[in-house]
């Protein structure tokens, strides 16, 4: 055998060596928090955070001199062991300082802040579903503008997934005070042409020449600018404010924080291969 093929032998039995080691080693198991959604876990978290943290970040996680940590997508797919270690280690170049706190007891805090960043899937909301279907769908009330699964209108978001996109707070407060969060593309407009006829409704394309604009009719608009004598745009929503009782805007609630495309399950597996993106 030459050389040259003794050595090419070797770094063959080498690679195979190593495969074969890679193949038997167990794979590096993943961090997570030992306690994971338990609700003692959370509270008394609340506690540690309330005791050391809230001074910063605010009581609820709303913010302040630190961060947002509350119903924000960052910390929604930061890992558990990011999360401790950020907590353990604090943040350099930051008013975070590294913390004193046992490893259970930041558990204990992860646990806490995972809680102020749950879907409204993920939350037991009290309510009558069947009720708060029925009141979404009867009389076009809310289905006239919304649609979920393919039933009801075009010109407000289709709420499909609106129970795992938004927390429980946030689609209680979507209902009660529609311009509180207001999703892109579906902010009014409204046209004046020339002849003096006034569309509203929302954008749906929109270039240097024209725009395209659907009213509450679901009727398209293809507007040229030329033609146009105003083009205002508002920062509110076309939703009207419901005016509903406490126990239906609560049915209500109840029926849209159980909107999701995928099921607990098909969710739990997802973020556990950590595919964070939704579907």
């Amino acid at each position: 055998m030459q050389i040259k093929d003794w050595i090419a032998f070797c770094l063959f039995t080498a690679l195979l060596v190593a495969s074969l080691v890679a193949q038997d080693k167990p794979p590096e198991k993943k961090i997570t928090n030992p306690f994971g959604k338990d609700n003692a876990a959370a509270e008394a978290g609340r506690a540690q955070f309330n005791s050391g943290c809230a001074v910063c970040h605010g009581p609820t996680g709303q913010g302040g001199r630190g961060s947002r940590l509350a119903d924000i997508e960052r910390v929604q797919k930061m890992a558990d062991a990011r999360m401790f270690e950020v907590i353990r280690e604090g943040v350099a170049g930051t008013q975070m300082p590294p913390s004193s706190l046992s490893d259970n007891q930041i558990w204990h805090m992860v646990s806490f802040i995972r809680s102020l960043n749950l879907s409204a899937v993920e939350q037991d909301v009290p309510g009558d579903s069947s009720a708060g279907e029925t009141l979404f769908f009867a009389g076009g009330q809310c289905s006239g503008c919304h649609m979920i699964r393919g039933r009801g209108g075009l010109i407000g978001p289709d709420l499909s997934n609106v129970g795992a996109r938004r927390s429980a707070d946030k689609l209680r407060k979507s209902i009660e005070t529609p311009d509180a969060f207001v999703e892109p593309g579906y902010a009014k407009v409204e046209v004046v042409t020339h002849a003096g006829e006034r569309i509203s409704g929302v954008t749906k394309n929109n270039s240097n020449y024209s725009i395209q604009v659907l009213d509450a009719q679901e009727k398209f608009h293809f507007l040229l600018k030329k033609d146009l004598k105003s083009i205002t745009h508002y920062k509110r929503s076309l939703m009207p404010t419901p005016s509903l009782s406490e126990a239906d805007r609560q049915n209500l609630l109840a029926y849209l924080s159980r909107q999701s495309l995928e099921t607990p399950a098909e969710r739990a597996r997802r973020i556990e291969h950590g595919k964070e993106t939704e579907p």
